[in-house]
């Protein structure tokens, strides 16, 4: 076996095992599996509250899929490390223990795909042999503070997705990413910051034809998804978006020391992003500009220290936290 293949037979073995080890952490960590109106077994039968009822993707697959579990494989999950069984009984509520496996499987496969997807778009943008090994696998680790106390089966996904639609519109591999689109938009409506980028990035660089009707595709497949499933789930409790400014304010002045954090956290980001930035990559400078749009989004309709508002576009500023290092 050539040295080349075994370093990558040893890149794929650290990244399942710290794949798992994130895993079972973020479980543990994430403190909404137990949120009724976002309960997986209210997923499964379309019964949870707006706007949580429209991320469908995982609780589809799962439900068609379950009869692919026999039950010596739901008896070696229960035998399996506290959390991971914890967290399947907690997803099942004792109703769903097929589909809880699957849901685990999915988002576990996601959790890998990210790390070889990010792997992927670094060496598209031309990113040195050291980076690509050692960026992704930091990222991954990187989940786990913006997903403290906050955690849905449809985040790890989201983030696998979002970062795959980036490596198709930088390859202009539209064949893929439209179905993608879809896809991502099944699974969380937040999929609409793809089709910003790529109106952004391409607003100079593609024909006008090609850029208009790539346009007009992505969102004719956007509206089309996303409106198909809010008008099927319309009658459900709860509503399509929670405005939360009024609970940001009450939270950082109750508790100033949670301001303090959300500063710290949003500082440190901004100064190693730009630290360096006009080096770093064309493509990702530009994809950039969603990360001000995830900004107000967190502040308009996410929880105070809900980090994991961010988590979908972890491809684009935690990959511009770091120096650029070009390939030779």
């Amino acid at each position: 076996m050539s040295a080349p293949q075994k370093d990558r037979i040893l890149y794929y073995v650290v990244a399942l095992v710290v794949s798992a080890g994130v895993f079972l952490s973020y479980f543990s960590i994430s403190g909404s599996w137990n949120f009724n109106p976002a309960a997986f077994p209210k997923m499964l039968t379309g019964t949870a509250d707006r706007p949580y009822v429209y991320r469908q993707l995982i609780p589809v697959i799962s439900k068609f899929t379950a009869w692919l579990v026999p039950q010596w494989a739901i008896e070696l999950f229960q035998k399996g490390p506290d959390i991971l069984k914890n967290t399947i009984n907690l997803l099942s509520q004792g109703i769903y223990p097929r589909e809880a496996i699957i849901a685990i499987i999915l988002i576990y496969s996601c959790l890998v795909g990210f790390i070889f997807a990010e792997r992927s778009l670094l060496k598209q943008l031309e990113y040195s042999q050291d980076a690509e090994q050692i960026i992704p696998i930091v990222l991954t680790i990187l989940i786990l503070p913006l997903t403290v106390f906050h955690g849905y089966i449809y985040d790890l996904p989201q983030l696998f997705l979002f970062t795959l639609g980036l490596l198709f519109i930088v390859r202009k591999q539209w064949h893929f990413y439209l179905p993608l689109l879809a896809i991502a938009t099944l699974n969380k409506e937040t999929s609409v910051f793809l089709i910003v980028i790529f109106a952004l990035y391409f607003f100079r660089s593609l024909d006008r034809k090609t850029y208009f009707v790539l346009l007009i595709a992505q969102t004719i497949i956007y509206v089309f998804v996303h409106g198909l499933i809010v008008y099927l789930y319309r009658n459900n409790p709860g509503q399509s978006i929670y405005w939360t400014i009024e609970l940001h304010i009450q939270q950082y002045s109750q508790y100033p020391v949670t301001f303090l954090i959300t500063l710290l956290f949003f500082g440190a980001i901004l100064f190693l992003v730009f630290k360096g930035w006009q080096y770093k990559p064309f493509f990702l400078q530009v994809s950039f500009s969603v990360f001000l749009m995830f900004l107000v989004l967190f502040f308009a309709a996410g929880r105070e220290m809900e980090f994991r508002v961010f988590i979908d576009i972890l491809p684009i500023f935690g990959t511009l936290m770091f120096p650029y290092s070009k390939a030779v």
